[in-house]
């Protein structure tokens, strides 16, 4: 029940023609290359449209100004109703054995209300002296999850039990975080220098800012929360260049197949003429061809390309400190576009010279096969 065309046009493509295989990794290699790029492009916008999970679970920061008392300013904040959780915090320089530079010593929030840290490794803390660590700290100290850690604030030492690993983007990820409670056990005289304000489900965080600023008649200083998609943002130019380029290497080696596909096809003519194959019918087993070929090319890329992103992605996070776990690949639908875009294409490049070929004259067609 399968059409003549079809039939002739797989076979040419998968089973008869052995430069198929060459074909294939041409046109696959420069697939494999844009789909870890648009992964490079789907992790960057992650990061701006759903930061919780990368390290920002708060969308604003809020600073006392001119004198402020800590209480005054947590009213001002929590008078908006759009606001949801209010974390006093603080992040000091501590330092850790074995190293003459400095960590950053964060604590935010009580054991009552906790921050809800982001963790990638592990687990949130839930008890006095547990905390969550960044990948730059895990590396510098040679620890992991799980283990124990000595930090020093001023005169003040804390001993801390890493429970989780977070997305941590500030100072090469040495950066360990536990409650505010936690740090005041053993410096009682710590005082909040920021509070974390955390939005309810829809709320905008510039309208609440430019709220909050009203209300406040300048006794806040209040920033949006950054995240790594902000300092990304340059490379995003540098990816649609690098995808332009690389679809342009593609169409090259797309043309280059077609060229063959419909040499191929030249060759069959006479055969495909004598079983009573119509003109149509014979520039659609060219299409076919070439579609088959694209196809196989757009899945061996996609195969190839999302496991070599994720792993290449999270290396780089790794070493950079940030830490891995931050890679996300194309979703399905993209790819299925891609795929789409591919066979398409290859089949609209060959359309107009495989309907040429089959209106050679008998006698070119001849010479030709010679």
């Amino acid at each position: 029940g399968v059409p003549p065309a079809l039939v002739l046009g797989w076979h040419r493509a998968l089973a008869r023609d052995h430069r198929t295989p060459a074909t294939v990794a041409r046109l696959a290699l420069p697939l494999v290359l844009i789909t870890v790029a648009l992964s490079a492009w789907t992790t960057m916008d992650r990061f701006d449209d759903h930061p919780g999970p990368t390290g920002t679970a708060a969308a604003l920061t809020v600073r006392a100004e001119h004198g402020l008392g800590d209480q005054e300013a947590r009213a001002l904040i929590e008078a908006d109703d759009r606001v949801g959780t209010v974390h006093p915090g603080l992040e000091i320089a501590a330092l850790v054995p074995g190293q003459t530079g400095t960590i950053g010593l964060r604590g935010i929030g009580g054991r009552d209300d906790p921050y809800p840290f982001p963790v990638v490794e592990g687990r949130a803390p839930e008890r006095p002296d547990e905390a969550v660590a960044g990948q730059g700290l895990l590396d510098l100290l040679d620890v992991r999850v799980g283990d124990w850690v000595r930090v020093t604030a001023g005169e003040h030492p804390q001993i801390l039990h890493i429970v989780g690993r977070g997305i941590e983007p500030e100072n090469s990820g040495r950066v360990i975080s536990t409650s505010l409670d936690t740090l005041r056990q053993n410096d009682p005289g710590l005082s909040p220098a920021f509070h974390q304000v955390l939005l309810k489900p829809g709320a905008d965080p510039e309208e609440v800012r430019t709220a909050l600023l009203e209300a406040s008649r300048g006794l806040l200083d209040i920033q949006e929360a950054t995240t790594p998609g902000d300092r990304f943002s340059p490379v995003l130019g540098v990816v649609v260049g690098l995808v332009a380029v690389l679809a342009l290497i593609g169409l090259i080696e797309l043309s280059t197949a077609v060229g063959g596909s419909v040499r191929a096809g030249e060759r069959d003519l006479l055969a495909l003429k004598a079983i009573g194959l119509s003109p149509s019918q014979i520039t659609a087993v060219t299409l076919t061809a070439i579609g088959s070929t694209a196809l196989l090319a757009v899945t061996v890329g996609a195969v190839l390309g999302v496991p070599l992103a994720h792993w290449l992605i999270d290396a780089e996070a790794r070493s950079s400190g940030i830490g891995a776990g931050v890679a996300r690949t194309p979703s399905g639908p993209h790819l299925l576009l891609l795929a789409v875009a591919a066979v398409l294409g290859a089949v609209c490049l060959a359309l107009l010279p495989a309907a040429r070929a089959t209106r050679r004259r008998f006698a070119d067609t001849v010479n030709a096969v010679g």
